[in-house]
């Protein structure tokens, strides 16, 4: 289960915000100090004089400002939720901090960071992780969850496909499929003009202009960096033909190996600069309810088996490893099932429709 340490607690007010163990309590020193570095204790000793207080008080106040902020500008209704510190740096990025919820559903990070997408290099892409995730058919397994959304349909976009890699796959699927992507990421261009047909746009702007209109539109892997989901969703609605779909996966904060496993090197590498906000199963059913969105269906989807979760597990690395693969086969998918049923899994796929009312406005 999660383990959190006694760190801020703070709520969309401001109200009860309050450092424990050493750091800070609302806006004062605590018994052991707070540095400038970040929130580390000090001893009494080490401070000079008042004016280091002073000092103290002030980035202290800052770092406050900035949270409050931070957690005013969630989406609805997660702004209203009582959220503590959860764990203090993330992947690359020590500086980043994890904020939990007290429902434990929902996580978001802060500082938070912005990125300029049009030149962006996935993280598996760096790690040099494409082949591991082709040798286990992340895509394949995938589009087996989703297929029956795409029978009989027409028109096809995917927003943030990256280098095309699924829409690829559905016109080897579908031939007569007429697919759209929108992906600000010029350096991936070249993988999707592999795509016969395939009519490229840079954003939403570009779509809304021709009037395009699709019966579904995917995002995979999306949403968690948007900083603003519930005005991100409603743009994709726009583009929707009438009775269509926005058919989405997002990461999962019931990941097994932090909620089940609880491994300490995969919490390390989890949470990235690059995801402002981490959702549950509940949590973005809150999202997608307040927003505007009908939930057609939610679909737990474990990508990564067995062999993966021991390699994490014995060696604390992404990758897997391939004699545990091997060595494993043969129950790998029923231990992807059983962590379905379970409803804890590393990844949710979520169909969900607008109400007209919200795609008119």
């Amino acid at each position: 289960m999660y383990q959190t340490e006694k760190y801020p607690i703070v709520n969309q007010s401001g109200a009860g915000v309050g450092f424990y163990d050493g750091v800070v309590r609302g806006s004062r020193i605590s018994e052991k100090g707070y540095d400038n570095e970040g929130g580390h204790s000090l001893s009494k000793s080490r401070i000079p004089g008042p004016h280091w207080k002073k000092l103290i008080m002030v980035n202290v106040n800052i770092i406050q400002d900035g949270l409050k902020q931070t957690i005013q500008s969630l989406p609805d209704p997660l702004n209203q939720d009582h959220f503590e510190e959860f764990q203090k740096g993330v992947y690359g990025r020590p500086d980043i901090s994890v904020y939990l919820n007290s429902q434990r559903d929902f996580a978001f990070l802060f500082p938070q960071t912005q990125f300029d997408y049009r030149h962006y290099k996935p993280r598996v892409e760096a790690l040099k992780l494409n082949q591991y995730k082709e040798q286990i058919a992340i895509l394949e397994k995938r589009f087996e969850k989703i297929k029956s959304y795409f029978s009989g349909k027409k028109r096809v976009l995917e927003v943030g496909g990256g280098d095309g890699a699924f829409l690829k796959l559905l016109q080897e699927k579908n031939p007569l499929l007429t697919l759209a992507s929108l992906e600000p990421d010029l350096d991936s261009r070249a993988g999707r003009q592999r795509i016969e047909g395939l009519s490229q746009y840079a954003s939403f702007d570009g779509l809304l202009g021709q009037n395009n209109k699709f019966e579904v539109v995917c995002l995979f892997h999306v949403l968690e960096h948007i900083q603003d989901p519930a005005s991100f969703l409603r743009s994709c609605a726009q583009v929707l033909a009438p009775n269509g779909l926005i058919v989405a996966e997002i990461p999962s904060l019931d990941d097994p190996l932090i909620k089940l496993y609880d491994s300490t090197a995969y919490r390390d590498f989890y949470f990235q600069a690059q995801h402002p906000y981490v959702y549950s199963t509940r949590s973005i059913a809150r999202l997608l309810e307040s927003n505007g969105f009908i939930l057609a269906n939610m679909i737990p989807h474990q990508r990564y088996g067995l062999e993966n979760h021991l390699t994490w597990l014995s060696k604390g690395k992404p990758g897997g490893d391939e004699f545990l693969r091997a060595a494993f086969a043969g129950v790998d998918e029923a231990y992807r099932k059983s962590l379905e049923t379970m409803g804890g899994t590393d990844s949710l796929i979520f169909v969900i429709r607008p109400s007209r009312e919200d795609v008119d406005q």
